[in-house]
């Protein structure tokens, strides 16, 4: 079920590994890592840009919190997706300098090639936590105008037990079901 009551999600548990634990997510995805810039920016802002934004959260059983959210544009600073879009990428580049700026501690941030055309996504490391603390997050246009994030965060050693990339081309390919008029 979605946060809105609808039948469809993005993401479910045919298209992920063993999950423990499925939880509302209608405040954006996870994998914003140690970027400030974008969790506020999902949380705050492109959670409330107008009514009916959905998704879920899934606790896998290695302890990756996968999710995705599907955003509806519309109100105050986001008329559309791409205004959405615009809004991520000026976040990334603020959490950038801020680490370029030692403000994290030690932490990198690297684009995630391979996505659809028009997407974009981020892999944020934090190798100062303990353990090492990695999200990915990727985010695209639907072709109803929505905008869809993905994302994962995995701590520990090895990497996480999905690929962002795939995660988000399934929850763009089930968009157009899922329900987020409530």
């Amino acid at each position: 079920m979605t946060a809105c009551g609808g039948d469809t999600t993005l993401l479910d548990t045919d298209a992920l590994p063993q999950v423990e634990e499925t939880n509302d997510g209608n405040m954006g995805a996870p994998g914003t890592g140690w970027c400030d810039a974008l969790a506020y920016l999902e949380t705050a802002k492109l959670s409330n840009a107008a009514d009916g934004t959905t998704g879920d959260q899934y606790v896998l059983e290695n302890g990756d919190v996968v999710g995705a959210t599907v955003f509806v544009p519309g109100g105050g600073d986001y008329p559309d997706a791409s205004s959405m879009l615009t809004a991520i990428k000026e976040s990334v580049d603020e959490c950038s300098a801020d680490a370029d700026n030692g403000d994290y501690g030690e932490a990198t941030l690297e684009p995630i090639s391979g996505l659809p055309d028009g997407a974009m996504g981020f892999t944020f490391t934090s190798t100062s936590s303990n353990p090492v603390e990695v999200g990915s997050i990727a985010f695209a246009e639907t072709e109803d105008g929505r905008l869809v994030g993905v994302g994962v965060t995995h701590s520990g050693e090895g990497e996480a037990s999905v690929d962002v990339a795939d995660l988000l081309s399934t929850a763009l390919e089930r968009a157009a079901d899922v329900d987020t008029t409530g």
